[in-house]
């Protein structure tokens, strides 16, 4: 039963050429995964033989709930001030996505981070712990049942996470204030938006200041 939601995961089995030539279609093994957002639905397509009329009741776009729960936000802990800050600045691309999926950056390095969000849907930035990509994602995965999830800003409870900003709105910029991790290596980042992580993430490399 389609319903507006922030995302939808469609994942459509497509025959080849070949299968469909021999009747064989076995268009499992050829599966595309589609994220889409659904913001309203459009009227249903009805001009087709045999179409039957069938209530439908639409139900407001889980957005909605989570404005209501602004006033109830938990204020971002790095929003202080860092002394020669570089800025840093990563926006949002199309489909899910960052414009940028590298950064660089030195062991230790004072950073004021933008994250702009130009898209039409909310996003986040939440950098976390090497090799904790999946598990920090996985755990935002189930923010989605949870009704104070938007008040902590999608954020899962977790050691892994080091900083993040706050649920961005669209056309909204958000910044922070930090210091890269003393410890080079490549520490990724991530949208918590319950459903984005797997196709919106990237990497924060943390290199040597030693010259």
């Amino acid at each position: 039963d389609l319903q507006p939601v922030n995302q939808l995961h469609l994942r459509l089995n497509v025959a080849s050429v070949a299968e469909l030539s021999s009747g064989e279609n076995n268009g499992s093994a050829n599966g595309v995964d589609m994220f889409v957002t659904v913001h309203r639905l459009d009227e249903p397509l009805a001009e087709f033989p045999g179409y039957v009329h069938e209530p439908k009741t639409i139900l407001p776009h889980p957005i909605l709930s989570d404005l209501a729960l602004a006033t109830k936000r938990v204020p971002n802990p790095w929003q202080r001030r860092v002394p020669d800050a570089r800025p840093l600045r990563l926006e949002t691309g199309k489909n899910l996505t960052f414009a940028t999926r590298t950064l660089r950056v030195k062991a230790g390095e004072a950073l004021q981070f933008t994250l702009a969000n130009p898209d039409v849907v909310p996003h986040n930035w939440v950098l976390v712990k090497p090799g904790s990509l999946r598990s920090v994602g996985e755990a935002s995965n189930q923010l989605v049942a949870d009704p104070e999830a938007f008040a902590r800003h999608y954020i899962p409870h977790s050691d892994e996470v080091l900083f993040h900003t706050d649920i961005v709105p669209p056309g909204s910029e958000f910044t922070i204030y930090f210091r890269a991790p003393k410890e080079p290596g490549v520490y990724p980042y991530l949208c918590t938006f319950p459903g984005h992580w797997m196709v919106m993430n990237g990497e924060l490399i943390v290199e040597s200041d030693m010259p």
